[in-house]
């Protein structure tokens, strides 16, 4: 066989050798596409399912607000009869300290508002 064939045949090889590595890579690539493009449906998935369940608490934190808010109200107008009357109100009652629990509240709930506007999902 002449030189110039054995070199021929040579680069042949080389260049088939080289195809298959370009062909696997392009698999890879493929591969690692297709498996980014479920995980990003995945989480998506997950940020839809999430931003349900903080519309959910939102609408209970928005009931707890009120509630508490005329809870609030409420105790005040007891705290000042009870002072007209000048009786003292009973120690639980005394207690019941009703504007933590409804500005918590309100805190919690314009996070959770502002959280929610921050979604961007579908």
């Amino acid at each position: 066989m002449s030189d110039y064939k054995r070199v021929l045949k040579h680069l042949n090889k080389e260049e088939l050798a080289s195809q298959k590595v370009e062909l696997a890579l392009i698999d890879d690539l493929r591969q690692i596409v297709k498996e980014g493009s479920k995980l990003y449906e995945s989480y998506v998935n997950d940020m839809d399912d999430a931003k349900a369940r903080l519309s959910i608490a939102i609408k209970s934190a928005t009931k707890a607000v009120s509630v508490l808010k005329e809870a609030d109200k409420f105790r005040d107008d007891v705290e000042a009869q009870a002072k007209e009357l000048g009786v003292d109100l009973p120690g639980d009652v005394a207690r019941i300290n009703t504007k933590v629990s409804y500005q918590i509240s309100e805190k919690d709930l314009s996070m959770m508002q502002s959280v929610f506007r921050q979604f961007k999902v579908r």
